[in-house]
């Protein structure tokens, strides 16, 4: 189910600007993503957090990594790739960039980079005042520049055509075949195409794809017996279903799925279709179909809390939203949505003080600013505003609003906490102190 749009502003080592991007969150598809990545990561050899798992909601076909393992994937790369293997290997090529340390090399570069453009504003300084001409340092400068690109842009390819070779050996031990990475530039190449890009080694950050696609191909040939698993590709259909419901057009998704389908992968269609409408009575009804067909699918379930929760019909939103727990006791998606849904429905004192073990735990393995709003807001209810102030603080920290953290935390800690949560507003007072440093820096 998709729940929240959370956006967040990151910097990203390719460019040192900040930008806003819209990360999704869903259980299912983040379980799923986790369950393919792990014996890609296994096989690499590095730990996997599946906290370090995002989704992108995005329509392009891409895929990237960042600092600290962190694996983001487009919903345009989800809903368009043809089986589970497609994704697996795009998730290996990713998790080459990061076996071979690009990231923090991309970063030198770019700082290289930044001397370069910073040196050549200097010539062009001196170039224009030695000549009395403008033209002078617009030539310095883009001389300079397009020297530091054509570098920058060489570099990039090295790394890309590293990433694919890796990505063959991390597949290899798996005993996966290439043949989804290799149909997956097919389709960037097709959509390369469509949109009149004449594909080119001359700026281009990644090499060509048709000599990426001639790559796989050879590897492709020296494969005997790859496993390609059935379950997964399963478990990816609905996904995709799911993901393609809450993002196309309304009228799309009858197109995809017309009402005569009555496949479970045309009953979540609908289900999604019908909610997004507000039509709750044919939501339930596909709901109730699907979890009559598999009564143990906590998605499902989820689902029909979904539905609930969000045309006011709060009370049986937290039953359907208990029960996505009983049987996924785990998820902390799951109890995010289950708190949500209790803090809705007017609770007691009782009721939100039941929450508050739940939500801590939550919060401690940093999974959402959700868990620190919630307790925030629970803490300030029950009168407690000490603790207030700190989830308050951790929540703004998270969302990037530092300067409202530290206001928020300041007052915390002019206030008795409990020791427990004293350590963990130290442990902030020092992360917004590097923060603080950081920023200084650019």
């Amino acid at each position: 189910m998709i729940k929240k749009i959370f956006i967040f502003v990151l910097f990203f080592c390719l460019s040192w600007n900040a930008y806003a991007i819209s990360l999704i969150s869903d259980e299912e598809t983040e379980s799923w993503l986790y369950d393919i990545l792990m014996p890609i990561f296994r096989a690499a050899s590095l730990p996997l957090d599946r906290n370090y798992i995002h989704i992108v909601k995005d329509d392009s076909l891409n895929a990237f990594v960042g600092d600290k393992n962190h694996m983001f994937i487009h919903t345009g790369t989800l809903v368009r790739a043809s089986n589970s293997n497609e994704i697996e290997g795009v998730l290996a090529h990713e998790t080459g960039h990061i076996l071979g340390g690009h990231i923090l090399r991309l970063k030198i570069k770019m700082q290289d980079l930044q001397k370069a453009t910073l040196a050549s504003l200097l010539a062009a300084a001196g170039a224009a005042a030695a000549s009395g001409r403008g033209d002078a340092a617009i030539a310095v400068v883009l001389g300079a520049q397009s020297t530091a690109i054509n570098a920058m842009t060489a570099y990039q390819m090295s790394e890309e055509r590293a990433a694919d070779e890796t990505a063959v050996l991390l597949l290899r031990k798996n005993n996966k075949s290439v043949a989804g990475l290799k149909n997956f530039m097919g389709k960037i190449q097709h959509t390369n195409r469509l949109q009149g890009i004449e594909e080119s080694a001359y700026f281009r950050t990644h090499p060509i794809t048709s000599e990426r696609i001639s790559f796989f191909d050879d590897k492709l040939k020296q494969e005997k017996n790859p496993i390609f698993d059935t379950q997964m590709d399963h478990r990816f259909r609905r996904i995709q279903t799911k993901l393609f419901a809450y993002l196309a057009p309304l009228p799309a998704i009858l197109k995809r799925y017309p009402l005569e389908d009555q496949s479970i992968q045309a009953k979540i269609a609908h289900a999604v279709y019908y909610m997004r409408q507000k039509n709750i009575s044919q939501a339930l009804k596909y709901t109730d179909e699907l979890i009559a067909s598999e009564p143990n699918n906590p998605y499902f379930w989820e689902l029909k809390a979904q539905a609930l929760f969000e045309t006011g019909r709060i009370k049986e939103a937290v039953q359907a939203y208990q029960e996505t727990l009983n049987l996924k006791p785990e998820s902390e998606l799951f109890k995010l949505s289950y708190a949500e849904a209790v803090l809705a429905s007017e609770p007691n004192r009782t009721d939100m003080e039941k929450l508050i073990p739940m939500l801590e735990q939550t919060s401690r393995k940093h999974v959402s600013p959700a868990s620190y709003l919630y307790l925030g807001q629970i803490y300030a209810q029950l009168g407690q505003d000490a603790m207030a102030d700190y989830f308050a603080a951790e929540y703004n920290h998270a969302i990037g609003e530092t300067a409202l953290a530290q206001k928020m935390l300041t007052k915390a800690l002019k206030k008795p906490l409990r020791s427990d949560i004293k350590l963990r507003a130290e442990d902030l007072k020092a992360k917004l102190e590097q923060d603080k440093k950081k920023n200084s820096l650019f």
